[in-house]
């Protein structure tokens, strides 16, 4: 679990950005109180309290005297975009400046050092559900050209595929860490060997097992995969797996929480669920975040300064 008084307040953060995007927050809600989560989390109730109130800062969460800790009513801006923090874009100009960078200019660098070049991925995983997944993400949040393989494919020295050859980065698990790592170093590859963030669990899924929640997968290879992750999760009874093709899916009750991994919904098509869907979840730690950024920037910076490759 976090650390510092800032990681904690990040954690909190995520772990109601993602409650309310997974519909199990309302505005108005009332959240755990500090005592609650020192039980929960093991962290000093005051160290908590110090976290909520800077949320209270942020406009996410109200603090009542001696009524609670609730959502504030409204925790972004009009059409989806999320509520952008005063004191971090204040923070991330002034450091600009102190570095020579303008405020006019500061975006600018900040886009070509991600954008410079186009940089591709490869994902590694066993099943089509979890290469899909890191691929989605490594597109729609850090900007990277992403294609999916087995790991049985890095032992087919002669006849590794174009998209392989041609990644700049290799992202896998831990379960294939081992093969992943020793293949890049042998093709002169980064590697990124990406942690699941560990309030995924602890945060939105505690909340949404409570009741019955729909995880509707296209790979039956993955069940065994998620029947460990939740082997311990509180409500994972809770938990109905779905394989498209083989399970009824106009089963599933109307409205109830609904998880569609992205191979399935290539496989549903148009198909309409009963079910709420719910917005794909963010896996990637704040650890493997940073590290794939920092390769991204590294990379880019790397070719504006003019370095050798």
């Amino acid at each position: 679990m976090a650390d510092t008084p800032q990681q904690i307040v990040d954690h909190l953060r995520q772990r109601i950005q993602r409650a309310v995007q997974a519909g199990v927050l309302l505005p108005g809600a009332k959240l755990p109180s500090a005592r609650r989560l020192q039980a929960e989390l093991g962290i000093d109730q005051r160290v908590l309290l110090g976290a909520y109130r800077e949320l209270a800062d942020e406009g996410m969460v109200e603090m009542r005297n001696r009524g609670g800790i609730y959502l504030a009513a409204s925790t972004g801006t009009q059409r989806g975009v999320p509520a952008l923090l005063e004191q971090w874009i204040t923070d991330m100009f002034t450091h600009g400046v102190a570095r020579d960078i303008p405020v006019p200019e500061l975006h600018e660098w900040m886009r070509r050092s991600v954008e410079t070049l186009r940089l591709r991925a490869v994902a590694f995983e066993s099943t089509e559900d979890q290469r899909m997944g890191i691929c989605r993400e490594l597109r729609d949040d850090y900007g990277l050209e992403a294609s999916a393989s087995d790991p049985s494919d890095l032992a087919l020295a002669d006849e590794l595929s174009v998209e392989i050859r041609r990644a700049d980065l290799f992202v896998t698990t831990p379960r294939h860490e081992t093969e992943v790592r020793s293949a890049a170093a042998r093709l002169g590859k980064e590697c990124v060997v990406a942690a699941i963030r560990p309030d995924l669990i602890s945060g939105e899924w505690r909340l949404l097992l409570t009741a019955p929640v729909y995880l509707v997968l296209g790979d039956r290879g993955f069940i065994p995969t998620l029947e460990r992750f939740f082997a311990t999760t509180p409500g994972a009874e809770n938990l109905r797996i779905l394989v498209v093709g083989e399970d009824d899916l106009m089963a599933i009750p109307v409205d109830a929480p609904t998880y569609v991994t992205r191979r399935a919904r290539e496989q549903i098509g148009d198909l309409r669920l009963p079910g709420r869907i719910l917005p794909a979840p963010r896996v990637f730690s704040a650890a493997s975040a940073r590290e794939i950024i920092g390769f991204l920037v590294r990379a880019n910076l790397r070719v504006m300064r003019g370095d050798p490759a």
